[in-house]
């Protein structure tokens, strides 16, 4: 054998050896340099799915609040118009310090509810006023009593939204009634004097060619109950007696004209205590007629509902001052022939819940029933207004702005 062979075989058996493992070793780290190049490609690409899943969700959902708004509106009206039955009319014009001396109740009231662009309002006004009006002739006075309700009732829908303000149509309904009374106190001396000069001309014209008894009964009694016309009343109420002047005059008439020929024979025959004895009669009669009819009430209730639309808006001078209006029109000869309304006012935001205005208001009714005794209203009302009003949210969590009154953002919990 020959041993300088065998050395090198050896040698290079332990260099083929030694080759092998280093590159078994680079083999394993090349194998795991390259899972973990894998890993990180793999981390990588999840992390981008993962921001990218996140820029991709959608914004959280802001819930409308709702918006509630009530106010007491101080309306200083004064009343102006025509109004009566079966044409005996009146003219009423009444100030405002005319009707607050009277008044035993006034209540008005108006709420609003509302969310996003759509809305419900409610107002309410009454009032309850008595009046006592000393008036000369055969009637001593006149009590006067009104009671006056209306309630609107209004969906509405913002058209126009924006910082500078905003603008609603208005859709709804008003219903107004109104209950009426007339109390009449006689006169009853004026009643005794003026029935004994009634007769006493009355048995004159029975001998005097072309005397007409209307006339003298037109003289005597009907001309002194000019107070049942009803014109320019203390407090707003038609004239609920102006048809009475003449139904007295009628039965007057008739009763002179039935105990003519009785008074006509004396008078012939020249019998004159038995024409005294039945002037005294006749007169007596008369005036306890007249104190009947003329002690005695007059009432009158009607009530109508008038579709309505109409617009209001507002706009904002600035944080804290603005100008508001509305104006609707109604009835349509469904209830009244025509009703309008027209306010304007300046509003203050004093806080962000609470705001004040300051205008002027004007409504006009048209109405007419010829079931109910032929019954006229054509009464404008007009005058300053003072409104004060609060607004608040019900919310229960978000993060929102109040549309309109009140501007409020935060994380809100229920209050």
């Amino acid at each position: 054998m020959n041993l300088g062979r065998t050395s090198s075989a050896r040698i290079l058996t332990i260099v083929f050896l030694a080759f092998g493992a280093f590159q078994s070793v680079r083999g394993d780290d090349v194998s795991e340099a390259d899972s973990r190049s894998q890993s990180r490609t793999s981390q990588g690409s999840a992390g981008k799915q993962t921001e990218a899943k996140v820029i991709e969700q959608p914004p959280a959902k802001t819930t409308e609040p709702w918006i509630i708004t009530v106010g007491a509106p101080g309306w200083l009206a004064n009343t102006s118009g025509i109004s009566g039955f079966h044409g005996a009319n009146a003219n009423i014009s009444v100030d405002v310090a005319q009707i607050l001396r009277h008044i035993n109740v006034i209540y008005s009231f108006e709420g609003e509810v509302r969310r996003g662009r759509y809305g419900a309002l409610l107002n309410l006004f009454y009032v309850n006023a008595q009046a006592g009006q000393v008036t000369p002739g055969l009637v001593s006075k006149l009590d006067l009593g009104l009671q006056q309700f209306a309630g609107g009732f209004f969906a509405s829908y913002g058209v126009v939204e924006g910082p500078h303000g905003w603008l609603d149509l208005l859709a709804g309904f008003r219903y107004t009634y109104l209950g009426e009374q007339l109390g009449l106190q006689a006169n009853s001396m004026a009643i005794g004097a003026a029935s004994t000069q009634l007769v006493d001309d009355f048995a004159q014209q029975l001998v005097t060619p072309g005397s007409q008894l209307r006339t003298i009964v037109d003289q005597h009694i009907t001309d002194k109950l000019t107070a049942l016309g009803g014109h320019n009343p203390t407090i707003p109420v038609p004239p609920l007696a102006g048809a009475h002047p003449g139904q007295i005059r009628n039965l007057v008439e008739e009763f002179l004209a039935s105990r003519q020929p009785e008074l006509l024979q004396a008078i012939q025959t020249g019998a004159q205590a038995r024409v005294n004895q039945l002037k005294a009669q006749l007169s007596g009669e008369i005036a306890k007629r007249l104190t009947n009819q003329l002690n005695r009430s007059f009432s009158f209730y009607d009530d109508w509902f008038d579709p309505v639309i109409g617009l209001r808006g507002r706009f904002n001078l600035n944080k804290v001052f603005y100008l508001t209006a509305e104006s609707d029109v109604g009835g349509f000869g469904i209830g009244s022939d025509v009703a309008v309304q027209v306010q304007a006012a300046l509003g203050c935001q004093i806080t962000r819940h609470i705001r004040a205005e300051a205008g002027y208001r004007y409504y006009y009714d048209d109405f007419r029933d010829e079931s109910a005794d032929g019954f006229l209203y054509q009464v404008s009302f007009h005058g300053a207004q003072i409104n004060v009003a609060l607004t608040f949210s019900a919310l229960k969590t978000g993060h929102c702005v109040i549309r309109r009154d009140v501007l409020v953002a935060g994380n809100f919990q229920k209050w």
